[in-house]
């Protein structure tokens, strides 16, 4: 029993997922997850950054299980990035957040705001600050020793946050790929030369 069970967990580096990715079409897959479709663009935006880390991390040597937001398996990981973007009401209520749901994750995250904080423009909320981000669905499914994090890049329901992010997803998912690589110790992904002097 135990050897069909150390088979069934998959071994990787990192695992990054994009929020909201597959869905509807995934929600009757997995019922046991609330069938949340995001705010709107966010489905078009995720598999954009989760695909640009993914390549980035694997370009520099570094194993990624990249899924979609819903996923069968439990994964041993360093590290697992869940990509999201929030929406809310009213607009321009909410900004930038990560969420987490063990302690150990804490320093990931003071990792994360500390490098995305300095670029950022617009207000970085609490940690956890919802339900959803500190009792997120996949954390279940993921053992991550240096940290799992859902990372909220900004509010996309904010038409200057929206539109700030709309010409950087690729600069914003490589400094994702630079902060897991820095956070896990491999790959020596480098920090980009556009944000060199804004650490």
């Amino acid at each position: 029993m135990l050897a069909f069970v150390l088979a069934a967990l998959v071994h990787a580096d990192v695992l990054v997922s994009a929020g909201h990715e597959g869905r509807p079409a995934s929600c009757a897959r997995f019922p046991q997850h609330r069938c949340n479709l995001g705010a709107a663009g966010e489905r078009e935006w995720t598999p954009i950054v989760a695909d640009e880390v993914t390549r980035v991390l694997r370009a520099h040597g570094v194993s990624v299980v990249r899924e979609p937001a819903d996923f069968e398996g439990d994964y041993a990981v360093d590290m697992a990035v869940f990509i999201h973007f929030d929406g809310i009401v009213p607009a321009c209520s909410s900004g930038a957040s990560i969420g987490y749901h063990h302690a150990a994750d804490a320093r990931a995250a003071a990792l994360w705001r500390a490098l995305y904080a300095g670029i950022f423009p617009f207000r970085f909320m609490p940690d956890n600050f919802t339900v959803g981000l500190r009792d997120y669905y996949a954390f279940r499914q993921v053992d991550a020793s240096d940290g799992a994090l859902v990372l909220e890049l900004g509010e996309i329901s904010c038409p200057p946050q929206r539109t700030w992010l709309a010409t950087r997803l690729d600069d914003v998912a490589a400094l994702i790929a630079y902060d897991i690589s820095r956070t896990i110790g491999k790959g020596d992904v480098p920090l980009p030369a556009k944000f060199a002097g804004r650490r």
